[in-house]
């Protein structure tokens, strides 16, 4: 299965959102995945930052990842494997600001399973993947329009 793309017009700045969803490393307010986010190590959220997502569902109920291509307030990815790589994942996220108006972001959600175990599971049941990704999202929207509305 390809990478599942989505992406959404947000009436927030991009700092509102960067600083509502991802600055504090909370990624259990909008990650429908995510029970919460520990072992934060090597800055945190930074680029080469660490730590470990521990998940609602699964037999891995603690995932490592790592934060790269980090630039403030725009864009980051963020990767791990388990299983010594037999189940990878890589997602990516990237703010815009639109020309329209200020207060006006659009938000690309890239989310992608790899390896071998990563790649059947892709295949053979994509809809929790697509789900995840765009529930993932629509968090992201509604987190960070009530942010911009309560500034």
């Amino acid at each position: 299965m390809a990478p599942v793309e989505r992406e959404a017009l947000v009436k927030a700045t991009p700092k509102t959102i960067w600083t509502t969803c991802f600055q504090d490393m909370k990624w259990e307010k909008w990650d429908p995945d995510i029970v919460e986010v520990t072992n934060v190590r090597n800055g945190g959220f930074m680029d080469g930052g660490t730590f470990d997502f521990v998940m609602k569902e699964g037999s891995m109920k603690v995932v490592p990842c790592t934060l790269s291509n980090f630039v403030h307030e725009k864009s980051f990815t963020f990767s791990g494997s388990v299983m010594g790589g037999f189940l990878s994942f890589v997602g990516t996220i990237e703010l815009t600001p639109t020309a329209e108006t200020e207060k006006e972001t659009k938000v690309n959600y890239t989310f992608e399973l790899s390896g071998c175990l990563g790649s059947l599971l892709s295949c053979a049941n994509p809809k929790p993947i697509v789900d995840g990704t765009e529930n993932g999202l629509a968090n992201i929207v509604r987190l960070s329009e009530e942010a911009e509305i309560n500034k």
